[in-house]
């Protein structure tokens, strides 16, 4: 199971135009499986920050009754995040760099991803 999903993130991190890394995450912050293509930085820091982002966004989406969250897409001076949940649980996400990427193709294939991802972590 863990390398079903290891291998899952892997192969999008390397399918992604200016990737940096790939991570499955825990809303507790707790990296569940990575894969960096270019980062220079400490991932697991990464990690347990966007999960703080994460829970707030939790929060606000359920208190104005939002529903459920596809995405997050947060875009810095040095970096664009494209966040997705997995379940109540997880979240999967890649880091950008902010010039030379492809967003577009991040959204899908993380699309694709959390999904297969999903049926791992959640079987039927």
């Amino acid at each position: 199971m863990a390398e079903d999903i290891q291998e899952e993130v892997r192969k999008v991190a390397e399918k992604i135009p200016g990737c940096r890394f790939v991570s499955l995450v825990g809303y507790d912050g707790i990296t569940v499986v990575q894969h960096s293509v270019d980062a220079n930085f400490d991932i697991n820091q990464y990690d347990a920050e966007l999960s703080s982002i994460m829970l707030s966004s939790k929060e606000v989406r359920n208190s104005l009754s939002l529903g459920n969250e596809k995405e997050l897409i947060w875009l810095t001076e040095n970096a664009f995040f494209s966040i997705h949940p997995v379940g109540e649980d997880y979240f999967i996400y890649c880091c950008l760099k902010p010039v030379g990427s492809n967003p577009g193709v991040a959204r899908i294939e993380l699309n694709k991803a959390k999904k297969t991802i999903h049926k791992i972590i959640y079987p039927e």
